[in-house]
Order: C-alpha cells, then structure tokens, then sequence
C-alpha cells in the first residue's frame, strides 16, 4: 500500500502462475472472482476458483493464482487493509465468532456469493478507488461486504432455493424492476411463470404475489428509514398506482403505516 493509505484496491487479471509469485504479507486480504476460472495455490493446496468465489486471507497464508483457462485469465478484485482493522471488526461485531479471518483451519473463508452481489461489491469498491486514505470509506466498504455476506447466507440457509429463485430475488430490488411486477421477476428468472411459482411454494411456503409484496415493501421500509422522499415517490417507486393501497399493503405486513413506521424508526432520542 502506498504510504498514507488506510486500505488497497485493485482489479487483477491472472493469466499465468508468473503474473503473481508465491507470497504471504503483514496485512489482511479480501478478493472476489468477477470472471473466468483458475486455482488458487493456498498453504500448499489447490482450490478451483470460479466467479462468484470470495475469499479472505489471513497474514499467515501463504498463496498465489494461476488461471485455467488460456486466453480468458482470472479477473479478481482485491482488497488489503491492516490487521489492525481486523481486530477492531471482531472486539466490535464478531467478539464470539471464530469463522471469517478468525479460522483456525488450513484454508482460509472462502464463500460462494450470487453474480448479483459480486457486481454490488465491484461497484462499491470502484466508488472507493479515490478514498484510499479515508478510514470511514474503509469501515463503509468493510461493513458493505459483511452485510453482503451474511444476507446471502440468509437466502442460503434453505438448501433447497435454487440458485436462479435466489439471485432473481436479491435483484429485484429497484423501482424499475418493482413497476415491471411479475414481467420484471419471472425476466430475472429466465423461467415460465409456472415453474416460478411452484418452485417459490415449495420453498418458501408462500405465493409468488407474497414474495413480491414482502420485498417491494421491505424497500419501502428502508426508504422510509433513511431517506426524507416523499411516501407517495416511494409508493410510485415500489409500483404501486394507488397511495391508499400502498398504505393498506404496508400497514398489513408492519402493522403501522408508512408515516407512522417512518416516525418511530427516524425518532432521535
């Protein structure tokens, strides 16, 4: 890192076991596979790398990338900050967890996480590039990939979602996809309405017309929370035609209104 840096950002492409020698550092590491496929050498073990795979290193690991398929490479994002950071985060937020950078075991985490989220994490990390001396910037992007990480294990926690119903629900998440309704959901499925609805009964237990709702008004509830836009932009924005049948929704699954849930979440004591 340069000198007067708080955290190292960098996109990476490996074409040959050359590009990147065999080494270990005095600082902790996070990368994520954004495209094409090769192995990770880690304390002298092989591990396939795929898109999607983020993986967090220790001091201690000893490693380097080779890519398995000529021409393409392995494109990584990498992440490096000081161990100091690490222990803040765990006396902070993981005080009784031994998993993440706190394993003991011979390969560091490594985790399988949607294309999705692997685009959100690359986003938040391009729009960090020019604060590579500020320690909130840090703290954000940190707290941005713990978040992530733990909501995908949230989708994951039931081995029997597919990974199309799962990635499918964690994209629809915008007002675009939100005023589309069903045509938005079953294109990010790439599935027959039929097959959407099955699958989501079975498991999840509910309809297709519930899983919409819950997450058009779990946006809601956090547009409610950090943001001062107006009920009725955030109503349009969750594709709803009518206020009053927003209000209805909402008041149904939070059991307050919108103005009210507003009220109580944004109260500074």
């Amino acid at each position: 890192m340069r000198a007067g840096d708080v955290m190292h950002l960098a996109r990476v492409s490996i074409y040959s076991r050359k590009d990147i020698s065999l080494h270990r550092h005095d600082f902790a590491e996070i990368f994520w596979v954004e495209s094409g496929s090769g192995t990770h050498l880690i304390n002298n073990e092989e591990v396939r790398l795929e898109p999607g795979h983020l993986v967090m290193i220790r001091p201690d690991d000893r490693h380097t990338f080779t890519s398995t398929r000529r021409g393409r490479g392995l494109t990584i994002m990498n992440f490096a900050f000081s161990f100091d950071t690490v222990k803040h985060f765990r006396k902070r937020y993981f005080s009784h967890l031994d998993s993440y950078f706190w394993m003991g075991d011979l390969l560091p985490y490594m985790i399988s996480l949607s294309p999705s989220l692997i685009r959100q994490l690359s986003r938040r990390a391009e729009e960090s590039f020019q604060f590579r001396d500020s320690v909130i910037h840090l703290d954000s992007l940190l707290l941005f990939i713990f978040r992530s990480i733990a909501d995908g294990k949230d989708l994951q926690a039931d081995s029997q979602m597919p990974v199309w119903l799962r990635d499918a629900i964690q994209d629809f998440s915008t007002p675009e996809l939100f005023r589309q309704g069903y045509a938005g959901f079953v294109d990010s499925c790439k599935k027959n309405i039929h097959h959407i609805n099955r699958t989501v009964r079975k498991v999840l237990n509910k309809s297709l017309s519930d899983l919409l709702t819950e997450l058009r008004m779990e946006f809601a509830a956090r547009q409610l929370v950090i943001t001062h836009a107006p009920i009725k932009t955030i109503s349009s924005d969750c594709g709803f035609n009518s206020l009053a049948h927003f209000y209805k929704t909402f008041k149904k699954i939070y059991h307050v209104t919108p103005s009210d849930y507003r009220k109580i979440n944004q109260n500074v004591a």
